[in-house]
């Protein structure tokens, strides 16, 4: 068994029975008297110098994760190659050498043994390699909280200090999450998926916030503040106008909108009993736990966006089918525009009165109302490109095999993500400990623990850890957001072949069911114009600046191992076309 050792000393303690070099000293005796194997080596060796973890000047209230030299013992643990650890043992001197709350002290042990990796105290002679090493420990634990009690606890810092090292401000946590005793943000599972919920039909099923504020009605879900009070978040209920299940479309867009779901903390958000611009927000290097992925909240922003130049229905009730896909980029301008203008379902009447009316698409661009920049693009006619379109839809997904190759490729990367969300975790926790470390370095330089130059030096040192740690998550989450998204793809490939398959053909008569097919299987369609030409045969009065459609790409939510590649090039080749709709950028269909 290769042993790690780890050992702290309290700024108070540099002197006393408990130093450093004793603990060291009792640590090498005890492996040693251990015994030995069959063949004579010894049962129990030191992993080394590189796995001495100290702690110098550290209070044994302190969490673990903000301790210098145990961060560093985690991050070995948690960076070892998959069947390589560093030692198999963690040995301290004393239990409360090591933690005098029982919280920490299990969760730690938990960790350890996540990791498999056992626990030993000298002092107190426990080994969790044994059950009633295991049942010991517990025991001793309560002790050293009882003990805790009678020490002077720190005072309570400003409530901007609170928010850098993670403290949630306000009476009761938002929708999604609880507070833990230490009144940090921790995800209230129930709520949690409801928010993912509303993320998914707003980003994966195209509905409306009204639409999903109607669904969550209908459902029964409690809206924030009743689930606050059913939860416990809020103690004192307050007189309501309204039912328990009662939600706004204004909330679901709040919710749509606030970072905190892909773990971002502002603070400073309140000034004179009102809500501050966002440029004045402060954002904490504490990430409270993520509930959605970054990829699908940016596209959550972009629909947001979107919804403000997207007209879904006519006044007539019909039912534009590519509504909120058609984007024009006619008129885009990457120098001027953030993303293209989206088009919008338009009906003209032929007959006055007669109510016989001819459905197209424009660009939100030929309201003056809206934007100061005029479209020249022609309207797009409906029936014609939603026909083309649906039509191509429905031969693609005739033919499955794509798909179900894609399926099994994905069931045997879920393990991996499972791995990956506990190493976000672990990260997580390790960077939110780093303003907490920061103080505790200066506590050991006003202790007298280390010098000014050493202060500096470790400063930096902490500096290119937090680098370093940003970059290990940012890497971690990458990965995580790509396996979310294939569970998406997963899902509209289900939809597909338990709702459409059998009824390929209804769709050509249900809109209803076409355009939910449309949306879920598109991400984008972009409508590109050309020049009005002399040869060009156009309804009404040719004008020199006019452009008509003539191009469109598509591009597909589904993955390009999902799509029968050899259909679309022959399609493209036998069309005579230069260009492989899948060889990058946009697809061209």
């Amino acid at each position: 068994m290769r042993v790690a050792f780890y050992v702290r000393v309290s700024t108070d303690e540099q002197v006393e029975r408990y130093g450093v070099d004793l603990q060291i000293d009792s640590l090498k005796g005890l492996i040693k008297s251990r015994g030995k194997l069959s063949d004579g080596s010894d049962a129990f060796i030191f992993a080394g110098d590189k796995y001495l973890y100290r702690d110098d000047g550290v209070s044994g209230t302190v969490d673990l994760d903000e301790r210098p030299a145990f961060a560093r013992l985690k991050e070995d643990i948690v960076n070892a190659p998959e069947g390589n650890k560093p030692f198999d043992m963690v040995a301290v001197f004393k239990i409360d050498r090591f933690a005098r709350k029982l919280k920490i002290l299990l969760d730690v042990i938990e960790f350890f043994e996540e990791n498999e990796i056992k626990f030993m105290s000298a002092n107190e002679s426990i080994d969790t390699s044994t059950p009633f090493g295991k049942a010991i420990l517990g025991i001793i634990g309560v002790i050293a909280e009882l003990e805790l009690e009678n020490i002077k606890l720190r005072t309570q810092a400003g409530r901007e200090q609170a928010a850098k090292v993670g403290k949630a401000m306000g009476a009761s946590a938002p929708y999604g999450y609880e507070k833990d005793k230490g009144g940090r943000l921790i995800i209230l599972e129930p709520e949690a998926e409801m928010v993912r919920t509303i993320f998914t039909m707003f980003v994966e099923e195209k509905h409306s916030t009204q639409e999903i504020a109607n669904w969550l009605k209908e459902h029964k879900v409690f809206s924030p503040a009743a689930s606050a009070v059913y939860y416990g978040k809020r103690k004192k209920t307050q007189k309501r106008k309204n039912a328990n299940e009662f939600w706004r479309s204004e909330r679901v867009s709040d919710i749509l909108k606030d970072e905190r779901y892909i773990g971002n903390n502002y603070y400073n958000r309140y000034g004179k009993g009102s809500e501050l611009p966002k440029s004045e927000w402060k954002l904490s290097d504490y990430r409270v736990p993520a509930i959605v992925n970054p990829l699908t909240f940016k596209k959550a922003q972009k629909l947001l966006v979107a919804q403000k130049h997207t007209r879904a229905v006519a006044k007539d009730d019909h039912i534009y089918l590519l509504s909120g896909l058609l984007k024009c980029g006619s008129c885009f301008d990457r120098q001027r525009d953030e993303s293209e203008w989206h088009w919008s379902g338009w009906r003209k009447e032929l007959h006055k009165g007669k109510k016989d009316f001819v459905h197209s698409y424009i660009c939100g661009r030929k309201n003056r109302s809206k934007s100061s920049i005029f479209c020249n693009a022609l309207p797009l006619p409906a029936e014609e490109i939603e026909n083309f379109i649906l039509e191509e839809s429905i031969k693609f997904l005739r033919d499955p095999r794509a798909v179900h190759a894609y399926q099994q490729k994905l069931l045997s990367t879920r393990k991996e993500i499972t791995s990956l969300r506990k190493k976000q975790k672990y990260l997580t926790d390790l960077l939110n400990a780093i303003p907490r470390r920061q103080e505790l370095m200066r506590q050991q330089h006003q202790g007298g623990v280390i010098d000014i130059e050493r202060l500096k030096t470790d400063y930096e040192a902490l500096k290119e850890d937090e680098k370093r740690l940003r970059k290990e998550l940012d890497e971690v989450e990458k990965r995580i957001a790509q396996g979310d998204l294939s569970e998406s793809y997963l899902k509209a490939t289900e939809v597909f072949a338990d709702t459409y398959r059998g009824v390929m053909d209804d769709l050509r008569t249900n809109r209803k069911g076409a355009s939910q097919l449309l949306h879920s299987l598109i991400d984008e369609i972009i409508v590109d114009a050309r020049p009005v030409q002399e040869s060009d045969v156009i309804a009404g009065r040719k004008k020199p600046d006019q452009k008509i459609p003539h191009e469109l790409y598509v591009r597909l939510k589904l993955p390009f191992e999902m799509i029968n590649l050899n259909l679309w090039r022959n399609q493209r080749q036998q069309e005579g076309s230069r260009q492989n709709p899948l060889s990058g950028g946009r697809g061209e269909i």
